[in-house]
Parts: C-alpha cells; sequence; structure tokens
C-alpha cells in the first residue's frame, strides 16, 4: 500500500524535498553571511580590491553591507540599499576612530624598522648605541602619528628580532602595500665629517614617494642631502612603492644627541604623516556622499549670509 502510494506520488515527492533543500540552503546562506555597517563617512566603494580602483561611490557612515569576498584587507560586498556589488577597504569600513575618510585611510603602509635582534646594525663612535634601537622607536612613532588617518600599519617587526633581508618585502607583497618605509641610520669612516639625512629608492614607481618625503623632511635640524637611487634589497625586491631613510650618522656625535632624542623622532613621524597624506592626496581618486556635499553647500550658505546691523532707534 505504502510502496504503490510512494510510486503513484515519486514526482510530488522529488519536487517537495527539492524545495526544502533550497529553502534550507537559503536560511543557512543567510545566517552564515556577514554583514558590516560602516562606521565612519566617506567610505569608498570600489570596483576592485585596492584603491588604484575607480571609486564607483562613497558610503555614508550607517551603509549595511553583505560580506561576499575578501582579498589581503579588502572586502568584496554588497549592498543592501541597492544590491550594488562593490570593494571597500575592511581597517576603514569598520574603523572607529575616523569620522570620515579621507585618501590616507584607505592605504597600506609597511614601516621596517631596520635591523633588530643579533643584527645591531651601525654603532656609534663609542660602541654604546646600536642602530637597531633608534629605527625601531622611531618606526613607533610614525605608526603613532598615523593612526588618527585611519591608515592601515603593518610593522615588519615591533620588537628587537632580526628580519631576514630577503624577507622584508613580504608583508608588503602579501597585503599589496601602498608604501613601505625602512628606516635606518647612517655610519662613515669620515667619523665627523659625514652629517645628515638622506632618501633612497630603486625602482620607478617609488620616486615620488621619495621626493615628496623628502620635501617634508626639509625642517629637520639635519641636513637634508636628498633623494637618490641605491639597491639596497629591503627596497629592490618589491613591487610595492618602497623607499629607504637614512635619518643621520650615527657615528657623528653631533648627529647622535638628535638620534637618540624622541622629539627628533617625533618629527620624522609628524614630517612622514604629513607627505603621506600628500602623497596619497595626490593619487588617489575618491567620491564625495551626498550627505557630505550636503554638509558641505548648507556650511558655505551659512557663511555667505551675513547678520544685518540692527539700526539705532532715536
Amino acid at each position: 500500500m505504502v510502496k504503490k502510494w510512494l510510486l503513484s506520488n515519486l514526482i510530488g515527492i522529488i519536487i517537495t524535498v527539492s524545495i526544502l533543500i533550497t529553502v534550507v540552503g537559503l536560511i543557512i546562506s543567510l545566517v552564515s553571511k556577514e554583514e558590516i555597517i560602516t562606521h565612519p563617512n566617506n567610505v569608498q566603494f570600489r570596483n576592485g580590491p585596492g584603491r588604484q580602483y575607480k571609486s564607483l561611490a562613497s558610503l555614508k557612515s550607517g551603509t549595511r553591507l553583505i560580506v561576499i569576498d575578501k582579498k589581503h584587507g579588502w572586502w568584496q560586498v554588497r549592498r543592501s540599499d541597492n544590491e550594488k556589488v562593490g570593494w571597500v577597504a575592511s581597517w576603514v569600513a569598520n574603523s572607529t576612530i575616523l569620522k570620515t575618510a579621507k585618501p590616507i585611510s584607505e592605504a597600506t603602509i609597511v614601516l621596517d624598522p631596520g635591523h633588530g635582534g643579533s643584527d645591531t646594525g651601525a654603532l656609534s663612535s663609542n660602541g654604546k648605541y646600536k642602530e637597531k634601537t633608534y629605527t625601531l622607536r622611531t618606526a613607533r612613532h610614525v605608526r603613532a602619528a598615523l593612526k588618527p588617518t585611519g591608515a592601515r600599519v603593518i610593522m615588519t617587526r615591533d620588537s628587537d628580532k632580526i628580519v631576514p633581508l630577503l624577507k622584508i618585502a613580504i608583508p608588503g607583497e602579501k597585503n599589496k602595500a601602498d608604501a613601505q618605509i625602512s628606516f635606518h641610520f647612517d655610519s662613515s669612516a669620515e667619523g665627523t665629517k659625514a652629517t645628515g639625512i638622506s632618501q633612497y629608492y630603486y625602482h620607478k614607481n617609488s620616486k615620488t614617494l621619495a621626493e615628496v618625503v623628502s620635501s617634508s623632511l626639509n625642517n629637520m635640524p639635519l641636513n637634508n642631502r636628498g633623494v637618490d637611487t641605491a639597491a639596497y634589497i629591503a627596497i629592490k625586491n618589491t613591487s610595492q612603492p618602497a623607499i629607504l631613510l637614512e635619518n643621520g650618522f650615527i657615528n657623528n656625535n653631533a648627529d647622535l644627541k638628535y638620534i637618540r632624542k624622541s622629539s627628533y623622532q617625533k618629527k620624522i613621524a609628524k614630517n612622514l604623516t604629513t607627505a603621506l597624506t600628500t602623497y596619497f592626496k595626490q593619487n588617489t581618486e575618491m567620491k564625495k556622499c551626498h550627505y557630505l556635499k550636503k554638509q558641505n553647500h548648507k556650511l558655505k550658505r551659512m557663511q555667505l549670509i551675513k547678520p544685518q546691523k540692527q539700526l539705532k532707534i532715536v
């Protein structure tokens, strides 16, 4: 009896089971989908996973997004308001620091404090002070200065450990860095005769970065010797824009007085943040969100309307 019923209703059973499987699949899919809500205004919605891709729109704070895919920190998302698909920088969309995203906010910046661990780097004239100590301290100050910008900052090392030369470029390549900056302090056989700071690049795609950074360092207390090319492994073995900074001669006692001061390291950090802000503003396409446009228009109208002078009643 049951067998006969099953055979006569086979098609209906198959259709019912198929519908149930589809419904269950959809429920699982919806539950497992990751949703994010943008925190800052002006989050760029791009057509690819990187700030070099075209901006399709600017998202205001509170925009709901469904995460579809992830690629080196960029997330492919679907907008819940119009179902359009694009890419956002995850660290920007999720930022609780930013109120409004800027061009530098989308940047991935690798900071490479030279030497470390058993590799002390250059030494002061008395052998007491090590290059590795001050490269790390300077890089940490730069990271702190960059934090309010919302940029994603990656350190090749954040402790007294050695990073093999051939591995320095790995974090930048893996995360498709927009800039890599290596920190060093010079040394010369000439001793006290050699002084000043220098900036180096190797690949052509790094020249503009080196020049913008160099210009920002002209206010340093040590003479700026300028930009030059050099085949340093740290900046040669990468396809990303990369520069190396020599921030003074550690075996020159006059330079060393500055190198040891946190105020000097913080000045480098402040100047670099200014330079990077300028650099990314020059080469990043951004759209303004309608919310910001309205706010700016309202502000301009308020500035144009001047209060009228009250007439004296005689």
